[in-house]
């Protein structure tokens, strides 16, 4: 594709269509647990000023790197307010970005066409619709992550000195705000590939192109004010840290119970609709008929397969924990429908033709499917999130200007929807004796049923799931 005019067209196409899936229903459904989490910081840094010392209701919030945060924050400060659309704006700002330097990078490797393929794939994969729905930090860790990958295969082939510069001075930038994103996450998501691309292809003698003195204090420059600052402000970070980060990869802190092969149906069910490319991706560098893009498949898998291999030897997993390696997968299945639909060297006519066709038709089936039966997927965790939102909006009308108090455990999602700080108590007695007449203590489920067996207080509103409620201390005279 040589025409300029034809060119634009397709970029155009292929960034309205990110824009479309990032952007479309951003706001519609209800604020989760965790992404309440960045909301409420964020909204917490406007109201004090410190974006430093990042604090949620009333207490420091060091599990995180501060970069969700400060663009939240941003994005609230120019909306007038963190609400949902702030909190997911950056978010879905920079899926559009991870799929523009799909794009960008792709493109210069292997051709406009491919580039193209590759991005559009990753603009409607599941995970893309999904994280960049969110205002979780996954997504902006995915971003950067994708364009530390890309940007550093673009060094080290660049036949250009000034090219081979700029493009490592983006890797370590990325890197740095990677690691701002979500650290210490980018170290496994992006070096173990790099040092086995090394290994295997013996590359070492490209080292000094890394730029390691510069790019090292780029990154230092970039990452490590706010880490000082705060151990500086808060000593206790280091603990906090340890059991974030290196508790957590070796499995002793939040590990949860998922199995060895976690991720094997992870990747499948985030790579929806084009889960079947999967298999026929990572069998790519093993077939001559591959050989002129040999290279880029080989690095592309490395990112992938090393990056699966790294998360499933964490004790802690989770899904979003691969969310960062999709992209390679997007770019490896860009080459082969380009193949598929244009090439038709790797895979015949005949193959191609049945292989979409039946594909097309089992997709289309699916999707019949889950329109007539929506419920077969199960109950999602958005119907707690939806339950939550509507108990706080009730409740910030029911309380009015009440101090409200929380009963052993309060969502997040609670305090960003009620919009006020809820501190949290677990000693009923303390509850009891040490608040004034007319402050509301809050609890829902197992807490919510021992506060109504408790006749000292009296129960005053309940949620519309019966689950939840706000109890009054009781004013019978003793």
């Amino acid at each position: 594709m040589n025409n300029k005019k034809s060119k634009g067209i397709v970029f155009f196409a292929v960034i309205l269509v990110s824009c479309l899936t990032a952007f479309w229903g951003l706001t519609s459904r209800a604020i989760g647990n965790h992404e309440a989490y960045v909301g409420v910081t964020a909204r917490n840094m406007l109201a004090s000023g410190n974006w430093v010392l990042p604090v949620f209701n009333g207490e420091p919030r060091l599990n995180k790197t501060p970069l969700s945060y400060w663009l939240v924050a941003a994005a609230g400060k120019a909306a007038g307010g963190v609400n949902d659309f702030a909190l997911r704006l950056p978010n879905a700002v920079l899926a559009v970005l991870s799929a523009i330097a799909i794009f960008y990078f792709v493109s210069d490797w292997l051709g406009f066409r491919i580039g193209a393929l590759s991005a559009l794939v990753w603009a409607t994969t599941l995970c893309f619709f999904r994280y960049s729905h969110t205002g979780r930090p996954e997504m902006t860790l995915t971003c950067f992550v994708t364009i530390a990958m890309l940007s550093f295969y673009s060094a080290i082939t660049a036949k250009d000195k000034k090219k081979q510069i700029y493009y490592m001075l983006v890797f370590w930038l990325s890197f740095s705000l990677g690691m701002l994103a979500k650290g210490p996450a980018p170290l496994l998501l992006i070096f173990p590939a790099l040092f086995f691309y090394f290994a295997i292809f013996r590359k070492w003698k490209l080292v000094p192109k890394l730029l390691p003195v510069a790019g090292v204090i780029l990154f230092l420059v970039i990452f490590l004010p706010w880490p000082i600052t705060v151990l500086i402000k808060h000593p206790q970070a280091v603990e906090i840290w340890k059991n974030e980060f290196l508790g957590r990869a070796a499995g002793e802190y939040g590990s949860g119970s998922e199995p060895f092969y976690f991720y094997f149906w992870v990747m499948f069910a985030f790579f929806v609709p084009y889960c079947a490319f999967i298999p026929l991706a990572i069998a790519m560098p093993f077939y001559r008929i591959w050989e002129e893009k040999h290279d880029e498949i080989f690095y592309l898998c490395l990112w992938f397969v090393v990056g699966i291999a790294a998360m499933t030897l964490c004790g802690g997993k989770r899904q979003h924990y691969i969310l960062p390696i999709m992209p390679a997968m997007a770019a490896l299945t860009g080459i082969i429908l380009d193949d598929m639909i244009f090439g038709h060297r790797a895979y015949t006519k005949n193959f191609s033709r049945n292989f979409l066709l039946t594909y097309l038709f089992v997709l289309a089936g699916l999707c019949v499917i889950i329109f007539v039966r929506p419920n077969i997927l199960g109950k999602g965790e958005d119907d707690g999130n939806y339950t939550i939102r509507d108990f706080a909006q009730e409740a910030t009308s029911a309380a009015e200007a009440k101090e409200v108090v929380g009963y052993c455990k309060i969502d997040a999602s609670f305090i960003y929807y009620l919009n006020r700080n809820v501190p949290v108590l677990s000693d009923i007695d303390k509850i009891y004796s040490n608040y004034p007449a007319g402050c509301w203590i809050a609890a829902s489920d197992k807490n919510f049923e021992e506060l109504k067996k408790d006749k000292r207080f009296s129960l005053v509103w309940t949620g519309i799931d019966k689950k939840r409620g706000f109890f009054e201390k009781n004013q019978v005279k003793e």
